[in-house]
Parts: C-alpha cells; structure tokens; sequence
C-alpha cells in the first residue's frame, strides 16, 4: 500500500457529493439525515483505520452502505479495509459487490490477498470487474461543437424540425443546430436574454416552447456589477422571443427538468427542492422539499410519478397525488452519480450516470408500483467521446425512438470562476442512439 495512510485512501475515495454537499440539504428538523449519518460513518471508519480497528471499520461502512446502497466510494473502503485485515472472504465479497453493481474497479492491490486464498474466485471476479467497463451499444456523431471555451451541458431535439438546441454554461447562450449544419452553431438565445449559465433544456411540442434552465455558478462569467440568480426560461420555438422568465424565492440553482403537456417539474441542484409550473402562464411551486435530498439532478415522469436523481443518494420518488417522498429500491446496478434523467414514451428512464466509473448511459425498468428498479440495461458505454479522463456525459434528451447525448462535457477544464479551460479542448461531441 506504500507510505499514503488508510485515512488518506479513504477520504481520496470520497466523491464531491459526499464530501461537500449543500449545506441547505445536510440537516433537518433532528440535524441529521441519511447523508449527514453516512458521513459521519465514514469518519469513524476512517478513524477506526488509523487504530487498526478492521472489524469496527467495517461495520460502519456496512451501515454506511445500508443508507447509500451501492455507493462506490463505500464499497472501495470495504475492499481496502479487508486488504488491510489481511481478510480474503472479506475482499471478495467486497469486489464481487462492485461487480454486481456495475462499477469499475482496479482489483490489482488486492490480488496477492485473494490469489493465495482462492485463484479461480479471484479470476471470476476479476473478469467481471473488467468486463464492467467493456464496450456496449452504438451511437452516431451528429454534431461536432468546436467552440473553444464552451461548456455544453444538455441537449435538446425540436423533433418536428429535427433542430437540435445546446446548453452553454460558459458562454450563457443556447445555441442551435440546423439538420442541414449541425456543425455550424448558432445562437438562439444569449445573456441579452437575461440567461446565466445554461443547464437543462427541453422543446415542449404541445406549446412550442424551449424551456432553459438558467443559473449563476462559480464558472458563469458575470460582468462587472451583475448579480446573479436563477430562474426557468421560456422561449418561443420558432422566433426565439423570450416569453416568459419564472423565478421562485429560496430558489439557488435550476438546472435539470422536464416537460409534460405543458407542466414543467424542476430539480434545485443546490437546495433540497424541486418545483413544478403547471401551465405557461402560471407561476412556479415548491413540490416537494425534503432534508434527505443532497444534490439533485435530472427529473423523468413514470408510473404516475416524478423521479428525481440524487448524485449521492439515487432516485427519489415523489407522488404527485400526496407529494410524499420515498427513495427508490435499487436493483444490483449502482444509482448513485446519475445526472441526466428523461422517460421515453414507453416508460422507461433513461440515466446518465457520470459520478463513478464507467461512464454510461442505462435504461431503467420500475416494478408495478414505480418503487422499485425491476431491471436495468446498458445502453452505451464504452464510447470512444465518452471515455476521455477530462470529459464526461452528461444531459440525454429522447424522442421518437430514439435520444441525443451530450458525450463529452468539459466540466473537469473548467475548475473555478475566472479560469478558462485546462489545456487543448476537444470539440463536444453529441450522439445519436438508437433505443431498443
């Protein structure tokens, strides 16, 4: 293991949305929720390490576990926490978890440990840990945007027309691309508009409206004087006229949605809220609020329902009948670092997850009742844009059997406020998939 300390692994393991989630959704009425008492097993555990207390450490990360199912970062500290232990049983149950979890993971510390216990086992596993990161699906390159400084987040397909729309949180504009020039951007709406940074889009065909997700962030360019916020844009589809800007006290940064006939059901990324508008003309609503929700995400309607990604937690469930609350019962894939999230129309969710590796876009499958994952499948993973070290997917945007990805977002170039991107920027790339 070399000089790094056990404490040290473990905290380098720890994702940012563990680490440092918004203050506004770590406490409660009782001053503790799922994250803050995860987090707080994680120290202990940490601790434990440091007093070669192996067996208290591992409890904790089990309970640990038990609150944030499948989480990577957790199931990482149970391997390493055996490697240490010198415990073989332990570390395969822990590899052979990420395994069945759908994460990537280098087992090469612990195989002198697990080889001498059992090679067969330790080989099975081992397998499929590197299959977890093998090539799955198609898409095509439909556009490439070589806009050097641009940070294109989300997409979006006005099917009708075949125009595509893309977000940009550097440049604050949404940009368009013709079907006849999808290489050749151009703006569709910008900072005269009063956008910030832009997030989520959405085309609502019933009201021929591109909806925009619009937020001051560390990365947005604000000028001299300018204050920022955060508000959900409407514009008109045609003409690109701002129709209408909806802002909401408290509100910190929206960024992620979705549209149904006109009703609009939004994530806040920095609070612990979501909101709905039900038609355009009326005005924003606190749907649900709820101290358990840690860093929210992309939005999807199925089974009567809104589910809401948590990157540090997984899917969330809100009745929209009573508005309560519940998490959803994962299946063996990993939920947690899932940032797009859209339906199709045959009421499957699509997810994004880009918080663990291997970055990849999956279908989920609900049970009867919508509170529980039935069954999930990869859709693609593996792509050659999406497999930079510097670049990650991020927003999908489906219709008429198939979806449009944002394969390569610059996120990691653009670390702090006054900061260009980090070396040579690729151009982003947007595919097509076909869906099963």
């Amino acid at each position: 293991m070399g000089e790094m300390s056990m404490n040290t692994i473990l905290r380098l393991a720890l994702p940012l949305a563990l680490l440092a989630a918004p203050a506004a959704a770590q406490t409660g009425a009782s001053g503790t929720t799922p994250q803050t008492l995860a987090q707080q097993m994680f120290a202990e555990a940490s601790a434990a390490i440091g007093n070669a207390d192996y067996e208290a450490a591992r409890r904790l990360l089990e309970a640990a576990l038990d609150l944030k199912p499948a989480h990577p970062a957790v199931l990482r500290g149970l391997a390493i926490v055996a490697l240490r232990a010198e415990n073989p049983e332990d570390g395969f149950q822990a590899l052979e978890r990420m395994a069945r979890a759908g994460i990537a993971f280098d087992p090469e510390p612990l195989e002198d440990l697990l080889r001498t216990a059992n090679t067969a086992r330790f080989e099975a596993v081992a397998g499929q840990l590197a299959a977890n990161s093998a090539p799955v699906g198609q898409a095509e390159v439909v556009a490439e945007i070589d806009r050097p400084g641009a940070l294109i987040e989300g997409v979006a397909i006005d099917i009708e027309t075949d125009r595509l729309f893309v977000s940009s949180v550097t440049g604050r504009e949404i940009l368009l691309l013709e079907p006849f020039a999808r290489d050749e951007p151009r703006v569709f709406a910008d900072q005269e508009d009063g956008l910030w940074s832009v997030f989520g889009l959405a085309v609502d065909d019933r009201t021929r409206v591109v909806w925009a997700g619009s937020a001051a962030i560390e990365q947005t360019p604000l000028e001299d004087g300018e204050t920022g916020g955060t508000a959900l844009f409407a514009f008109d589809l045609v003409t690109g006229d701002l129709y209408r800007r909806y802002q909401i006290d408290d509100a910190v940064q929206i960024a992620d949605f979705t549209v149904r006939d006109g009703t609009v059901y939004a994530s806040d990324s920095q609070a612990p809220r979501v909101y709905v508008l039900d038609s355009v003309s009326g005005e924003l609503e606190v749907l649900a609020e709820d101290p358990r929700f840690v860093s929210l995400q992309g939005v999807a309607l199925a089974r009567g329902a809104l589910y809401v990604a948590d990157y540090a937690m997984g899917l969330w469930r809100i009745d929209l009948g009573d508005r309560s609350v519940s998490l959803v019962r994962g299946g063996t894939e990993s939920l947690i670092g899932i940032d797009g999230l859209r339906q199709t129309r045959d009421g499957r969710i699509l997810a994004v997850r880009n918080g663990t590796r291997p970055h990849q876009v999956m279908a989920i499958d609900l049970d009867a009742d919508g509170h529980a994952v039935a069954s999930t499948e990869v859709l693609l993973r593996g792509h050659p844009a999406m497999t930079g070290e510097l670049a990650e997917p991020t927003l999908i945007d489906p219709a008429d059997g198939r979806a449009w990805l944002v394969a390569n977002a610059a996120w990691p170039r653009f670390p702090a406020e006054g900061e260009g991107p980090g070396g040579e920027q690729p151009a982003t790339v947007i595919l097509e998939i076909d869906l099963p």
